[in-house]
């Protein structure tokens, strides 16, 4: 999924994507549906932590009461994973790059991280 695509997707899920500095950060997810993408890092970063940030909001995540941080992390990262990642182009990529996750995942234009 290409980043237009993937801004469709968000405000089809009522989000707004906007891009600001926000140091090291990637980005982040507001209670009002703002999604905030950090424009000094990568297309790459940007992409895939929009995708986070959808199954953020996707799965309900409110870091306003008492929550299993790891798990909702894991439960965006899959989301993202999914959303970016088809088995077909995973089996593509798998076959050029062999059983390396970087490699699989410089194939597939998305982080180590989601391909783990």
């Amino acid at each position: 999924m290409m980043m237009d695509e993937l801004i469709e997707h968000a405000e089809s899920m009522g989000l707004h994507v906007k891009w600001d500095n926000l140091g090291r950060r990637s980005g982040e997810l507001r209670r009002s549906g703002l999604v905030l993408l950090n424009h000094r890092k990568s297309m790459l970063t940007q992409r895939v932590t929009l995708a986070h940030e959808c199954g953020h909001a996707w799965h309900g995540h409110d870091w306003t009461r008492t929550h299993e941080r790891e798990r909702d992390e894991r439960e965006a990262d899959t989301y993202a994973a999914l959303l970016l990642i088809n088995a077909d182009a995973y089996a593509r990529a798998e076959r050029v790059a062999g059983e390396h996750a970087g490699a699989i995942a410089k194939e597939l234009n998305v982080t180590r991280h989601l391909v783990e």
